[in-house]
């Protein structure tokens, strides 16, 4: 199996480098436009290209050759860990730290909304996933990675905290549904 995805990275290597000249030499065309579209708008183009026959292989490779050197290993250290897996095989478990298990908001105002963020890092081997999340009260969870989040990749978990109708202490949980050891998930408040 191992020389089988080595085989599989180099035959993907070589057909990215082979996509080089034709990406810098039809962007041209397209960049008055890119300049001006929402990110929204630019995945409606891709939709579309993609119903007009655009090859999906072309736009992976065109993205891997934007990346750094270093950004590129992690995407092939993602390929490897998160979508080579065999089917039907366990959930790799995998260990993080998180900046703060609580935010201190401090005395607030009822009616105020409080924005704050949890940092979360990947301090295990195997790639870190959010599959949920969900609160005990009218917290809101505006942002968490939506990718796998590569072994020593840090994200942010970004909270709401409404405080309209909130009279008196109170400590809310937010509980991530995850791939974590040694209970797939983890509270803070």
């Amino acid at each position: 199996m191992v020389a089988n995805n080595k085989n599989w990275l180099i035959v993907f290597s070589l057909f990215l480098m082979s996509g080089m000249s034709v990406y810098a030499q039809s962007l041209g065309e397209m960049r008055p436009y890119l300049d001006t579209l929402t990110v929204e708008q630019k995945l409606q183009v891709l939709e579309y290209m993609r119903h007009q026959g655009a090859s999906l292989d072309r736009e992976v490779a065109q993205s891997y050759l934007q990346l750094d050197k270093d950004k590129q290993e992690r995407t092939l250290q993602y390929i490897r860990l998160q979508l080579l897996k065999k089917v039907g095989e366990a959930e790799d478990r995998t260990t993080v730290r998180i900046s703060r298990d609580t935010l201190f908001l401090g005395k607030l105002e009822e009616g105020e909304i409080i924005l704050d963020s949890f940092l979360v890092t990947n301090t295990g081997a195997r790639p870190y996933v959010i599959r949920d999340v969900k609160a005990s009260c009218d917290c809101t969870v505006l942002r968490r990675p939506a990718y796998p989040l590569m072994p020593g990749e840090t994200a942010a978990i970004r909270v709401e905290f409404d405080t309209r109708g909130k009279i008196g202490l109170t400590t809310p949980g937010i509980v991530l549904f995850d791939n974590s050891r040694p209970n797939g998930r983890q509270i803070v408040y």
